[in-house]
Formats: C-alpha cells, sequence, structure tokens
C-alpha cells in the first residue's frame, strides 16, 4: 500500500508541475481515500490524535508524505486555505512523532 501511494504521490506531483493542479490534486486525494479508507477532507477536520487512532501509527509517516505533496499542489494551484489546513496536520503529526 505505501509503496503505491508513493507511486501516485510522485505522479500527481508531476502532473501538478507540469500545469494540470487540479487533476494532480485529485489523483492524490483519490489516493488517500483509497489507502486510509476517509476521504482527504474528513482527514484534515480531525484532530491528530484521531487521525492516528483511525490510521494506525505505522501508517502516520505515508499520510505525511502524501500531504506534503498536497500542500504543494494545493500551492501552485492557488488554494491556500487547503494547503493551510493540510500544514496544520502535517505540522501536528510530526509533534507527535
Amino acid at each position: 500500500m505505501i509503496q503505491k501511494l508513493a507511486e501516485t504521490i510522485a505522479r500527481a506531483l508531476g502532473i501538478a508541475r507540469s500545469g494540470q493542479h487540479e487533476e494532480g490534486l485529485t489523483l492524490v486525494e483519490d489516493a488517500v481515500a483509497s489507502g486510509f479508507g476517509l476521504p482527504l477532507s474528513m482527514l484534515l477536520g480531525l484532530t491528530p490524535e484521531t487521525v492516528r487512532s483511525l490510521i494506525g501509527e505505522e501508517r502516520v509517516p505515508a499520510l505525511v508524505e502524501a500531504l506534503r505533496a498536497y500542500i504543494e499542489m494545493s500551492k501552485l494551484a492557488g488554494r491556500g486555505a487547503e494547503a493551510r489546513a493540510s500544514e496544520r496536520l502535517v505540522n501536528a503529526l510530526d509533534k507527535g512523532r
């Protein structure tokens, strides 16, 4: 699962960096939903503790990497609010490790 997620994120970043921001964002959103069983929009609204309990501590690093890519793509797409929400969760998840 982690390998597939990493490959999808790399592909999504390439797509977003080529100017297809929305396509890259959608690819990451779909990969997160598939890999973690929850939509990204829902994960962003949860506390870090809840995220950890839902996905398991061992999967937190994979989610953090997915969110870092999502942050970059959100900024490229001009979605500042989404980037900030993702950054808050990444920072909180990183603190807890």
